[in-house]
């Protein structure tokens, strides 16, 4: 087992206004590489707000996307993987969002993603997390064809530069659910296009990250590792806007926050045996600790604690 230790930096940028400074970002970048964490996980974002966003916003920050992976490395980290979700706006290409479930939208979204994998392969990194899906009302009969073919066609343009796609699942996404999710791999070019499992999602949704991770091990290559303390059993991430109704509001229930550090008391995913499912497995397993009030503290408890899961003789 060769699991390398990554962070997810979007854990330091709750609202839309927060962390847009580069003072903040080596901060952040800091704290990542003093918590034991040798690479960072960075997620797609648009305008000035988000300065790490896009490659181009980097460059434009930074001087140059070589300078500011100089920067990233001189602290001692490097940038391992970019989360990107097609569907959000993107300003600076006057887009609303796409669909990868549109054939018609395919062509915009390779070329939109394009960027990023350049960007990628300058760093030395691998792996294009996307999320798979749109919500649960978006998808209808044949359009999961429809979806494959489109990650297909990203997977080919990535492959050029000698990155990987990688469908990540999240809980109100329509792959969060254990037949969609085996179809659309199956759909799907082993050769181009991987998963992301994502420990706290999945568990959300009411799936077993271990079953789904011990069932597609083949595509599984990166991992999001987080943890949960609740189920959605009432179905509330089904409905319409649950991503304010029920991530940020927190439900019926007034949950004020679905994701904990990992190894986090009541936490529901079993991480020993997520850990015994990697024996054989080499990858990137980037920590997270969305809606934490400490970022820099969720840090340090998830390094702790991942030193311990992967190296059990520390």
């Amino acid at each position: 087992m060769t699991v390398r230790l990554g962070y997810a930096i979007n854990q330091w940028k709750p609202n839309f206004d927060d962390f847009t400074r580069p003072e903040q970002h080596r901060r952040a970048l800091k704290v990542i590489a003093a918590c034991g964490f040798t690479g960072v996980e960075l997620r797609a974002g648009t305008g000035r707000w988000d300065p790490l966003g896009r490659p181009s916003s980097i460059a434009a920050t930074y001087g140059s996307t070589t300078a500011f992976l100089g920067l990233v490395r001189e602290i001692g980290v490097q940038v391992c993987s970019y989360y990107v979700d097609p569907g959000e706006p993107v300003d600076e290409e006057l887009s609303r969002g796409r669909s990868i479930l549109d054939p018609g939208q395919h062509a915009a979204i390779v070329e939109s993603l394009r960027p990023f994998t350049e960007f990628l392969a300058e760093a030395g990194a691998g792996r294009l997390v996307v999320r798979a899906l749109p919500g649960h009302g978006a998808l209808t009969d044949g359009r999961l064809g429809d979806a494959a073919d489109g990650w297909n066609a990203v997977g080919a343009m990535a492959a050029e530069s000698g990155v990987r796609v990688s469908l990540h699942v999240d809980c109100l996404s329509a792959a969060a659910d254990e037949k969609v999710l085996a179809e659309l791999l199956d759909g799907t070019d082993p050769e181009l296009v991987g998963l992301t499992v994502d420990t706290a999602e999945l568990t959300v949704a009411g799936l077993d990250p271990v079953r789904v991770l011990s069932g597609h091990l083949d595509r599984v290559d990166h991992l999001h590792l987080k943890d949960t303390r609740y189920v959605d059993e009432a179905g509330e991430r089904l409905a319409p806007h649950a991503e304010a109704s029920m991530l940020a509001e927190g439900g019926a229930r007034e949950i004020d926050r679905w994701f904990y550090e990992c190894g986090t008391r009541g936490g529901l995913v079993d991480f020993p045996a997520v850990a015994a499912q990697l024996r054989d497995w080499s990858g990137w397993a980037v920590f997270e600790s969305e809606q934490t009030p400490n970022p820099a503290r969720s840090a340090m408890l998830n390094g702790w604690y991942a030193r311990r899961l992967f190296d059990p003789n520390r």
